[in-house]
């Protein structure tokens, strides 16, 4: 049984190569999500790093001041720029949902350095936009996590209403856009949990503090977050 699923799994992995075949997000190569050379031009967030938002303390220094007083924590695999930032891009909107096997197991680690977690929870797109688009590559990065790091994942949270695109807006826009766009229809799922948000990036920290508000008003007793990439 066990040499039939391996079977079937490489069978899956395969035409999932033929239908989306793999290239690099920096240079378009063929043959790996991202090539030798392009990976080692990036360089990821590494520790020491601020307790609290996850920014090495080197460099550009915390960033605790966009950091949402509902949110304890925040854990990134490193800055939007070289590689990492063209493959957010393609996985979210040129629909690479396949870049999910790769870049999920990227967050692992960053699940790792927090407390234990009961639940992770990605972060929701309104039903029309989820048609629009296919796939939530939050949804797609939080399963292949918890792969990894065996938690379970929960869609606690929704959206209530549809919202213009973050990435069009700037600063206290932001905020106002997303202002009272979830909740938390079900509180059970989430009460008494240590809730750990997935998204792909951090910017201002305006999504990541409407979805912490909810979870916490439901019950959570932590709420964290673990995108794949913080602006800078």
């Amino acid at each position: 049984m066990h040499r039939l699923r391996s079977n079937w799994v490489s069978i899956a992995g395969h035409v999932v190569d033929i239908v989306y075949p793999k290239r690099c997000a920096g240079c378009g190569r063929r043959g790996a999500w991202v090539c030798s050379e392009c990976e080692s031009r990036y360089v990821p967030f590494a520790q020491p790093w601020c307790v609290r938002c996850g920014v090495p303390v080197s460099g550009n220094g915390c960033k605790c001041d966009s950091t949402p007083s509902c949110i304890d924590r925040i854990r990134s695999y490193g800055p939007f720029e070289g590689w990492l930032r063209q493959a957010i891009l393609q996985f979210k909107y040129e629909a690479e949902w396949a870049r999910a096997e790769h870049l999920g197991p990227l967050l692992a680690t960053s699940i790792a350095d927090l407390r234990e977690v009961d639940t992770l929870v990605p972060v929701p797109l309104h039903p029309a936009r989820l048609r629009q688009r296919g796939f939530n590559q939050s949804q797609h990065l939080a399963k292949e996590i918890a792969k990894l790091v065996n938690v379970r994942v929960e869609e606690s949270v929704v959206r209530t209403r549809r919202t213009q695109a973050q990435a069009r807006l700037k600063g206290v826009d932001r905020a106002a856009n997303v202002a009272d766009a979830f909740a938390v229809p079900e509180a059970a799922s989430v009460a008494g949990h240590v809730v750990v948000l997935i998204d792909d990036v951090v910017t201002t920290g305006s999504t990541l503090a409407a979805c912490g508000s909810v979870l916490r008003k439901a019950g959570a007793v932590s709420v964290s977050a673990v995108t794949l990439a913080r602006e800078m």
